[in-house]
């Protein structure tokens, strides 16, 4: 017996349309357009399930990308809080170090005050009682007469810029105390001090005895004596 030649199946759909009447109209759709329609539905189908796939691996991967964002987020707020307190505990630092050097500052000033202060030739020249009077020279002097055992000493911090001889005295010594202020002293005593030598206020110039109890004493401003009346401070 030979062989059966197998048919393909053809689909043919048929449609049923009421019309207004009541009355009902047949119509008929072929394979072919059947088979077309088909082919669309599929390829329809194939789509939706693409995008459906594609949307599902967008938001995966958004939602990854969300939580990945969201932990940067997290880290910089944490590292933005832990900046703000190391940098609130710099500021106190900072501030602590201001007033330290402010009062660093103001104790140097103080300091330096006190020193400029102390190097004006403010000072009694002698370290006791001692009569006064005005030289009548020239340049302006005080003539002091003290008793035996009265030191002559340095009104203000200062060096020793000379020790010379006097005509009128016998020795002179010259102090510079910077600022532009220098003192003069006269005296027919030993000095007991040398060129060069920097002194405090108080120290030892001469010591007065029976025979150098005269003591001659002036002040110079940017090297012109004034009157040492003006500056000196004379106690009781």
């Amino acid at each position: 017996m030979g062989q059966r030649l197998k048919r393909k199946k053809k689909v043919t759909v048929m449609l049923l349309i009421e019309k207004q009447d009541g009355a009902l109209r047949r119509r008929t759709i072929g394979p072919t357009l059947v088979q077309a329609a088909s082919i669309v539905f599929f390829l329809l189908a194939v789509v939706v399930v693409c995008k459906l796939t594609y949307d599902t691996i967008t938001l995966k991967h958004i939602r990854k990308e969300v939580v990945n964002q969201t932990a940067i987020i997290n880290n910089l707020t944490d590292e933005n809080e832990a900046l703000s307190v190391e940098n609130s505990t710099l500021s106190n630092k900072v501030a602590v170090l201001s007033e330290t050097v402010s009062n660093k500052m103001a104790t140097e000033d103080a300091i330096s005050q006190e020193v400029i202060e102390d190097a004006l030739p403010k000072g009694f020249p002698l370290s006791g009682s001692a009569t006064m009077k005005e030289d009548e020279g020239e340049e302006p002097m005080l003539v002091f007469s003290a008793l035996n055992g009265t030191n002559v000493i340095t009104s203000g911090t200062g060096t020793v810029i000379s020790v010379d001889a006097d005509e009128v005295y016998g020795t002179r010594i010259v102090i510079d105390h910077g600022n532009g202020y220098k003192s003069v002293y006269r005296n027919s005593g030993n000095a007991l001090v040398k060129n060069g030598e920097d002194l405090g206020k108080g120290y030892i110039l001469y010591s007065i005895g029976e025979e150098n109890q005269e003591l001659g004493y002036q002040i110079m401003q940017d090297d012109a004596y004034i009157d040492p009346m003006l500056i000196i401070e004379i106690n009781g």
